[in-house]
C-alpha cells in the first residue's frame, strides 16, 4: 500500500484530558509545535519542540533558572532549553517525556505502522496533528481514536512520493534525523555545545553508530555539494 501523509484535526481539550498536553500548559503559553520527533516509542517521546509563550519575555538564562520548576509542571523527564526567539515569548525546546496511558496503547497497538510528522500545532482550541502510514495503519488510527471516544476530524491525506520524505538530498531517515539533532544541540558549533554522547544518549544508539551516521551523512551533503 501506498505511504501517505495524514493530516487530522480534534479538540485540544481531548489531547489535555487524556494527559497528553499537561493541563496547566495554556496557563502560561499560547500553542506548542512539534518540529521534530526523534524517538517516539510506546514508554516515552523526543521531542524537538517551538513553545509560543503568553507571558511576559523571557530570556535563556531566566528559563534556565526555572529548569527544575518547569520540568515539575509540565511532567517532564528531562528538557533542555536551545534557543530563545521572538524576543523571549518563544523558544526551541529539546524534551523528554512519558507517554500517558492512551499514547503507550495507540503504539503499542499500531507499532512501526505509524510515524509522527509535522505538521502538529497544538493551540488551546484545536489540535492539527500528522503521521504517515498507508491506509490500513491510517483505518487503525481511526478505529482507536473512535475506540478512545475522540471527536476528530480528516484535514488530509496526501501520498508520498516514492522514496519518501526529502529523499531527493540522498539521506537516509535516521541519517537525517541525526544530522538535524546535531545542529540543533550545537554539535557543529565553535565551540560544539554537544558531543557524540549527548547525541548517543537523545537517540538510544551507541557512539560508534552516532557517529557513522554523521560522518556518511556530511559525505552525502558535501559529495553532492563540491563535485
Amino acid at each position: 500500500m501506498p505511504l501517505r501523509r495524514v493530516t487530522i484535526e480534534l479538540p485540544s481539550e481531548v489531547l489535555v484530558r487524556q494527559g497528553v498536553v499537561p493541563a496547566v500548559f495554556f496557563d502560561h503559553n499560547a500553542s506548542v509545535e512539534i518540529l521534530r520527533v526523534y524517538a517516539f516509542q510506546p514508554r516515552e517521546r523526543v521531542l524537538l519542540v517551538r513553545v509560543l509563550r503568553t507571558g511576559p519575555p523571557r530570556t535563556t538564562e531566566e528559563l534556565a533558572r526555572s529548569r527544575a520548576r518547569l520540568r515539575r509542571r509540565y511532567h517532564l523527564r528531562d528538557f533542555e532549553i536551545l534557543r530563545v526567539e521572538d524576543g523571549g515569548r518563544a523558544y526551541i525546546v529539546l524534551l523528554r517525556q512519558h507517554n500517558p496511558g492512551v499514547l503507550e496503547a495507540l503504539l503499542e497497538d499500531l507499532g512501526a505502522g505509524v510515524t509522527p510528522t509535522t505538521p502538529i500545532v497544538i493551540g488551546p482550541e484545536v489540535a492539527t496533528l500528522s503521521f504517515l502510514a498507508d491506509d490500513g495503519a491510517a483505518r487503525r488510527v481511526f478505529d482507536l481514536l473512535d475506540g478512545f471516544g475522540m471527536r476528530w476530524r480528516l484535514r488530509s491525506r496526501k501520498a508520498i512520493r516514492h522514496g519518501g520524505i526529502g529523499a531527493e538530498d540522498g539521506l537516509t531517515s535516521r541519517q537525517r534525523e541525526i544530522l538535524s539533532l546535531a545542529w540543533n544541540l550545537g554539535y557543529f558549533d565553535i565551540p560544539a555545545r554537544a558531543g557524540l554522547e549527548k547525541l548517543a544518549q537523545i537517540t538510544g544508539l551507541s557512539r560508534n553508530t552516532v557517529s557513522q551516521h554523521l560522518r556518511r551523512g556530511m559525505r552525502r551533503i558535501l559529495r553532492e555539494s563540491l563535485l
